[in-house]
């Protein structure tokens, strides 16, 4: 995996939003297939693009898939990461309903793929959804089909009432009337990392979750892109609260995407000690996906943040099977 180059950033802007700039990574493999499609990962509700790509080694999801000649981008929603800014994200929180939601998403994902499919000569791609991110892809591979090769969702999410995680997130933000009392955004520390990772697991030994440093890892990453994170105390990054409200609404039972407009291979995964994403949810969701072409798995042992987990080599692995095999197939036909 040495042999992938360094990751670059590319811009574009927030469709109907000109003064927000949308921050796309791109890792491309010297070794780069232009048969192959490129592939797209859209993140969750809380971490940004730079979750796919930590700078240790190992860790990098993006290299991962980009070692088998793939160019890989992945996507930061606006008001994350490379990608924050707007009025809202400025503002007192309190000023503001959440920002970003799935209709704002969506939206980002489209301009993502115009600015993906100028650079190859493709005319579709894979896409790949983390948690929130799978609501988003959902949607959008729904509603564009055409512009879809395969999709694969990690830790999908889908209606199903979940009174677990409404409980957790209520007493983290200290309401129970939600997604109502929720502002634009809230603030994440290392702190709330540790605290929301830690309730996804079974058991009080988080080292055989996940290797020391990593939290640390995450919040130092993320928080660099806030150029504010550093002046709070505790340091804290801005994280935009319309994929939070869009989590309660599924977790309440309102779906917000059509499993039956999902026409083309599609791939479930997720830990089997994830909470937020659960086994009964993921098992009506296969059934409601109209595709033919279309698995579900599940790692062990492994959390909602399977990711940047000590088991992350089999997350890597089922979505490096799932997007390849076919192409594999083909160039052996």
């Amino acid at each position: 995996m040495s042999n992938v180059i360094e990751t670059r950033l590319l811009r574009t802007r927030a469709p109907g939003v000109p003064s927000i700039e949308i921050g796309i990574l791109e890792k491309r493999s010297p070794a780069l297939d232009l048969r192959l499609p490129p592939i797209l990962l859209v993140h969750g509700a809380t971490f940004g693009a730079r979750l796919f790509d930590l700078p240790r080694f190992g860790y990098s999801l993006m290299t991962a898939l980009a070692s088998e000649g793939r160019a890989v981008y992945a996507l930061d929603i606006r008001g994350f990461g490379t990608s924050l800014g707007g009025a809202a994200m400025e503002e007192p929180p309190s000023q503001n309903p959440p920002f970003a939601g799935v209709d704002e998403a969506i939206k980002d994902i489209a301009a993502a793929v115009d600015v993906i499919l100028s650079r190859q000569p493709a005319s579709a791609l894979d896409l790949v959804g983390f948690s929130w991110g799978a609501i988003a892809a959902a949607r959008y591979a729904g509603d564009n089909p055409e512009k879809i090769v395969r999709l694969a969702l990690y830790a999908p999410l889908y209606a199903e009432l979940n009174a677990t995680w409404l409980e957790r997130i209520a007493g983290s933000l200290g309401s129970v009337r939600l997604p109502a009392t929720l502002s634009a955004y809230r603030l994440v520390t290392l702190d709330g990392v540790i605290r929301r990772w830690d309730a996804d697991l079974p058991t009080a030994n988080s080292s055989a979750y996940r290797e020391d440093g990593i939290p640390e890892l995450v919040f130092e990453t993320l928080s660099a892109l806030d150029p504010r994170s550093s002046s709070r105390l505790p340091p804290a990054f801005r994280c935009p609260n319309g994929p939070l409200a869009d989590i309660v609404r599924i977790c309440q039972g309102q779906p917000l995407y059509d499993p039956a407009k999902l026409t083309m291979p599609t791939l479930l995964v997720r830990g089997d000690d994830d909470t937020t994403s659960t086994h009964s949810a993921a098992v009506r969701l296969l059934a409601q996906i109209a595709s033919p072409e279309k698995r579900y798995c599940v790692v062990a042992p492994g959390s909602h943040f399977l990711c940047v987990e000590r088991n992350r080599a089999k997350l890597y692995e089922h979505l490096n099977d799932f997007l390849h095999r076919s192409d594999r197939m083909r160039r052996e036909a």
